[in-house]
């Protein structure tokens, strides 16, 4: 099923905006400069879109309890305009005028954990023209700190936070796209990252997420090569560091994935979004972080994100995806 969207969805999360217990959509609208929220009915099918005005050129957006008050707020990375703007939850699923902090040049992907253990999330940004990432601070009631920012390669791409070496700190997983690897950035425990370790990719990672695909324990690196047409699989091997990357084969031109069992097996699948390929692919995990060709499911124009959430409350993750190219949103329900 589609719901229509702004101009050039680009990226999307799930989330209960409301506190009904049902996962609404964010949507980050590019060309429309504002995000949409989409409350869910119930069923898995969603209400029309309330929009909210963003700086210039939204292109990511992550949800978090920013403020302390339970309510998921939204922030999201506005590239054009070259911040990152938060807008807090006033309840009902409906946010305030969006407050922005300076970012580097062209950010495009922002994700909020905590990085210094306070218990308030914090953001991190990757900077795509900066060549770094920026860490925001929360300093209370939501708001932040200017960035302190840390090297990477060219075109940092997409940010994730895990734990990679175990130690209880989240450490900054990114994907250089044109330096064609992952770097990882340890948490030194102190609010500071160590200087990142870069494993090598094919061409253009761009999307990038960390699960456990193996069973081990330890969060793994999954990453779409944009120019390869492929996926690639990092395992961890422990201390935060990883294997070479074993691919397989996509769509045309993978731009964003996501990671759920959405078989019920107990295993991490992965779910990738094939931009040129108008589709989505689903590799199954075959049980050892090794995974089975794709299978395709159809798309509109030019998927560019990928979720994986339950939205119908059946206990089995449905995919949820951004087509850029057809300013609407497409929901696969999970039928076995």
């Amino acid at each position: 099923m589609t719901y229509s969207t702004g101009s050039s969805p680009n990226s999307l999360n799930a989330v209960d905006v409301n506190d009904d217990g049902k996962l609404d959509i964010i949507v980050v609208n590019y060309g429309s400069n504002n995000t949409g929220v989409l409350l869910n009915r119930g069923n898995g099918t969603f209400s029309a879109q309330t929009t909210y005005s963003t700086g210039a050129g939204p292109v990511e957006v992550a949800a978090a309890d920013v403020n302390g008050d339970g309510k998921p707020d939204i922030i999201v990375a506005n590239s054009v305009s070259n911040n990152v703007g938060v807008l807090l939850n006033i309840g009902n699923g409906t946010f305030s005028a969006q407050t922005t902090y300076s970012a580097g040049i062209s950010p495009g992907s922002v994700v909020a954990p905590d990085v210094n253990g306070d218990g308030k999330p914090d953001i991190i940004v990757a900077n795509f023209g900066s060549n770094n990432v920026g860490v925001l601070l929360n300093i209370d009631n939501g708001t932040f700190l200017t960035q302190t920012t840390y090297s990477t390669g060219t075109g940092p791409s997409e940010v994730a936070a895990a734990d990679v070496n175990g130690d209880g700190k989240p450490d900054i997983i990114v994907t250089n796209y044109r330096s064609n690897n992952v770097g990882v950035l340890l948490n030194r425990g102190n609010s500071t990252f160590l200087t990142q370790t870069t494993y090598l990719t094919d061409s253009g990672p761009a999307g990038m997420t960390a699960a456990d695909v193996n069973g081990d324990g330890k969060p793994d690196i999954i990453v779409p090569n944009l120019n390869s047409n492929n996926v690639g699989v990092l395992l961890n091997i422990g201390n935060g560091t990883f294997a070479a990357q074993k691919t397989y084969s996509s769509g045309s031109g993978p731009y964003s994935v996501a990671a759920a069992d959405i078989n019920g097996d107990d295993k991490c699948d992965i779910i990738v979004a094939n931009l040129n390929s108008n589709n989505v692919g689903v590799l199954l995990n075959i049980g050892n972080g090794t995974f089975v060709a794709e299978a395709t499911y159809s798309t509109d124009s030019s998927p560019a994100y990928v979720v994986a959430a339950d939205v119908n409350g059946d206990g089995k993750p449905d995919i949820i995806v951004a087509n850029s190219g057809s300013n609407n949103i497409g929901v696969f329900l999970n039928y076995c």
